[in-house]
Protein backbone atom coordinates (compact mmCIF):
# COMPACT_ATOMS: atom_id res chain seq x y z
CA UNK A 1 0.00 0.00 0.00
CA UNK A 2 1.54 3.30 -1.07
CA UNK A 3 -0.40 5.73 1.15
CA UNK A 4 -1.38 5.10 4.75
CA UNK A 5 -5.16 5.52 5.23
CA UNK A 6 -4.62 6.69 8.83
CA UNK A 7 -1.92 9.37 8.61
CA UNK A 8 -2.14 10.15 4.89
CA UNK A 9 1.64 9.82 4.40
CA UNK A 10 3.32 7.81 1.66
CA UNK A 11 5.66 4.83 2.23
CA UNK A 12 5.00 4.66 5.97
CA UNK A 13 3.36 1.21 5.99
CA UNK A 14 5.51 -1.44 7.71
CA UNK A 15 5.23 -5.19 7.18
CA UNK A 16 4.64 -7.14 10.39
CA UNK A 17 4.61 -10.90 10.94
CA UNK A 18 1.38 -12.05 12.57
CA UNK A 19 1.83 -14.47 15.49
CA UNK A 20 0.70 -18.03 14.96
CA UNK A 21 -2.67 -18.25 16.72
CA UNK A 22 -2.35 -22.01 17.08
CA UNK A 23 0.45 -21.69 19.66
CA UNK A 24 -0.62 -21.19 23.28
CA UNK A 25 0.20 -17.97 25.12
CA UNK A 26 3.54 -17.75 26.88
CA UNK A 27 3.63 -17.81 30.65
CA UNK A 28 6.26 -16.40 32.97
CA UNK A 29 8.74 -19.08 34.01
CA UNK A 30 9.52 -17.41 37.36
CA UNK A 31 7.98 -14.87 39.72
CA UNK A 32 9.41 -11.32 39.95
CA UNK A 33 11.68 -10.70 42.95
CA UNK A 34 13.20 -7.62 44.60
CA UNK A 35 16.53 -6.76 42.99
CA UNK A 36 18.30 -6.92 46.36
CA UNK A 37 17.44 -10.63 46.61
CA UNK A 38 19.01 -11.52 43.26
CA UNK A 39 22.22 -13.43 44.08
CA UNK A 40 25.30 -11.47 42.98
CA UNK A 41 27.37 -13.05 40.25
CA UNK A 42 30.91 -12.19 39.18
CA UNK A 43 30.86 -12.04 35.39
CA UNK A 44 34.13 -13.05 33.76
CA UNK A 45 34.57 -10.41 31.07
CA UNK A 46 36.61 -11.25 27.98
CA UNK A 47 39.29 -8.75 27.05
CA UNK A 48 39.30 -7.58 23.44
CA UNK A 49 43.03 -6.98 23.58
CA UNK A 50 42.37 -3.32 22.69
CA UNK A 51 42.61 -1.23 25.87
CA UNK A 52 40.31 1.60 24.79
CA UNK A 53 37.60 -0.79 23.56
CA UNK A 54 37.75 -2.68 26.86
CA UNK A 55 37.36 0.64 28.71
CA UNK A 56 34.30 1.62 26.67
CA UNK A 57 32.76 -1.82 27.33
CA UNK A 58 33.26 -1.42 31.08
CA UNK A 59 36.18 -3.82 31.34
CA UNK A 60 35.68 -6.17 28.40
CA UNK A 61 33.00 -8.19 26.64
CA UNK A 62 30.24 -9.58 28.87
CA UNK A 63 29.21 -13.21 28.17
CA UNK A 64 25.94 -13.11 26.21
CA UNK A 65 26.42 -9.42 25.37
CA UNK A 66 24.72 -7.91 22.32
CA UNK A 67 26.55 -4.78 21.17
CA UNK A 68 25.36 -2.57 18.32
CA UNK A 69 28.11 -0.45 16.78
CA UNK A 70 26.32 2.33 14.89
CA UNK A 71 27.55 5.26 12.86
CA UNK A 72 27.77 6.86 9.43
CA UNK A 73 28.88 4.65 6.54
CA UNK A 74 32.63 4.71 5.97
CA UNK A 75 33.75 5.88 9.45
CA UNK A 76 35.57 2.64 10.26
CA UNK A 77 33.06 0.39 12.06
CA UNK A 78 34.00 -2.70 10.04
CA UNK A 79 37.71 -1.90 10.29
CA UNK A 80 37.54 -1.56 14.10
CA UNK A 81 35.59 -4.80 14.48
CA UNK A 82 37.93 -6.72 12.18
CA UNK A 83 40.86 -5.51 14.31
CA UNK A 84 38.95 -6.61 17.41
CA UNK A 85 38.21 -10.00 15.82
CA UNK A 86 41.87 -10.46 14.96
CA UNK A 87 42.94 -9.57 18.48
CA UNK A 88 40.51 -12.00 20.16
CA UNK A 89 41.15 -14.59 17.43
CA UNK A 90 44.74 -14.91 18.59
CA UNK A 91 43.40 -16.56 21.76
CA UNK A 92 39.87 -17.87 21.09
CA UNK A 93 37.66 -18.89 18.13
CA UNK A 94 35.90 -15.90 16.53
CA UNK A 95 33.47 -15.84 13.59
CA UNK A 96 33.27 -12.70 11.43
CA UNK A 97 30.18 -12.78 9.20
CA UNK A 98 30.17 -10.31 6.34
CA UNK A 99 27.02 -9.66 4.36
CA UNK A 100 28.52 -6.66 2.54
CA UNK A 101 31.91 -7.84 1.30
CA UNK A 102 33.29 -10.99 -0.30
CA UNK A 103 35.67 -13.27 1.57
CA UNK A 104 38.50 -11.98 -0.62
CA UNK A 105 37.77 -8.34 0.26
CA UNK A 106 37.64 -9.21 3.96
CA UNK A 107 40.97 -11.09 3.69
CA UNK A 108 42.61 -8.09 2.00
CA UNK A 109 41.44 -5.77 4.77
CA UNK A 110 42.56 -8.23 7.46
CA UNK A 111 46.00 -8.44 5.82
CA UNK A 112 46.29 -4.64 5.77
CA UNK A 113 45.34 -4.46 9.45
CA UNK A 114 47.52 -7.37 10.56
CA UNK A 115 44.39 -9.18 11.78
CA UNK A 116 44.96 -12.61 10.23
CA UNK A 117 44.64 -14.51 13.52
CA UNK A 118 44.86 -18.30 13.63
CA UNK A 119 41.38 -18.67 15.19
CA UNK A 120 39.57 -16.01 13.17
CA UNK A 121 37.03 -17.54 10.79
CA UNK A 122 35.11 -15.60 8.11
CA UNK A 123 31.81 -16.29 6.37
CA UNK A 124 30.12 -14.35 3.56
CA UNK A 125 26.39 -14.84 4.18
CA UNK A 126 23.32 -12.60 4.28
CA UNK A 127 20.43 -14.99 5.14
CA UNK A 128 19.56 -14.94 8.85
CA UNK A 129 18.65 -18.65 8.97
CA UNK A 130 22.08 -19.68 7.64
CA UNK A 131 23.80 -17.26 10.03
CA UNK A 132 21.88 -18.66 13.02
CA UNK A 133 22.93 -22.21 12.05
CA UNK A 134 26.60 -21.20 12.03
CA UNK A 135 26.36 -19.22 15.28
CA UNK A 136 24.83 -22.21 17.08
CA UNK A 137 28.05 -24.18 16.63
CA UNK A 138 29.67 -24.58 20.02
CA UNK A 139 33.22 -23.43 19.38
CA UNK A 140 32.63 -19.68 18.91
CA UNK A 141 33.54 -17.36 21.76
CA UNK A 142 32.69 -14.16 19.85
CA UNK A 143 30.67 -13.34 16.72
CA UNK A 144 30.60 -10.22 14.56
CA UNK A 145 27.82 -9.60 12.02
CA UNK A 146 28.37 -6.88 9.39
CA UNK A 147 25.80 -5.45 8.90
CA UNK A 148 22.25 -5.14 10.23
CA UNK A 149 21.00 -3.53 7.01
CA UNK A 150 22.24 -6.27 4.67
CA UNK A 151 21.26 -9.43 6.58
CA UNK A 152 17.68 -10.45 5.81
CA UNK A 153 14.99 -13.08 6.32
CA UNK A 154 13.83 -14.43 2.92
CA UNK A 155 10.47 -15.37 4.49
CA UNK A 156 9.60 -11.65 4.65
CA UNK A 157 8.65 -9.93 1.42
CA UNK A 158 10.23 -6.59 2.33
CA UNK A 159 13.71 -5.67 1.11
CA UNK A 160 16.88 -5.96 3.24
CA UNK A 161 17.29 -2.82 5.34
CA UNK A 162 13.55 -2.18 5.66
CA UNK A 163 12.07 -1.61 9.12
CA UNK A 164 10.52 -5.09 9.20
CA UNK A 165 13.77 -6.79 8.18
CA UNK A 166 15.93 -4.80 10.60
CA UNK A 167 13.56 -5.59 13.46
CA UNK A 168 13.41 -9.30 12.58
CA UNK A 169 17.17 -9.74 12.13
CA UNK A 170 18.06 -7.82 15.30
CA UNK A 171 15.61 -9.78 17.47
CA UNK A 172 16.81 -13.15 16.15
CA UNK A 173 20.47 -12.29 16.66
CA UNK A 174 19.71 -10.99 20.16
CA UNK A 175 18.12 -14.34 21.07
CA UNK A 176 21.30 -16.14 19.94
CA UNK A 177 23.47 -13.72 21.92
CA UNK A 178 21.49 -14.09 25.13
CA UNK A 179 21.87 -17.86 25.02
CA UNK A 180 25.65 -17.52 25.61
CA UNK A 181 27.46 -16.00 22.62
CA UNK A 182 28.49 -12.30 22.64
CA UNK A 183 27.66 -10.67 19.30
CA UNK A 184 28.81 -7.36 17.82
CA UNK A 185 26.41 -6.01 15.20
CA UNK A 186 27.22 -3.23 12.72
CA UNK A 187 24.49 -0.67 11.99
CA UNK A 188 24.69 2.20 9.50
CA UNK A 189 23.16 5.55 10.43
CA UNK A 190 22.54 8.45 8.04
CA UNK A 191 23.26 12.14 8.72
CA UNK A 192 19.81 12.66 10.23
CA UNK A 193 20.48 9.91 12.78
CA UNK A 194 18.09 7.39 11.18
CA UNK A 195 18.97 3.85 10.21
CA UNK A 196 20.17 3.88 6.62
CA UNK A 197 18.27 1.43 4.41
CA UNK A 198 20.31 -0.95 2.29
CA UNK A 199 21.22 0.35 -1.16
Amino acid sequence: MGRCPSCGQFNTMVEERMPDKSTPGREASAAPMPIGRVPPQRLQRMSTGIEEVDRVLGGGIVPGGFILLGGDPGIGKSTLLLQLAGSVGNRQPVIYITAEESLEQTRLRASRLGAEASQLFVLAEDRIQAIEAVLEQEQWQLAIVDSLQTVYNPDLESAPGSVAQVREVASRLMRVAKSRLPIFLVGHVNKEGSWRPAA
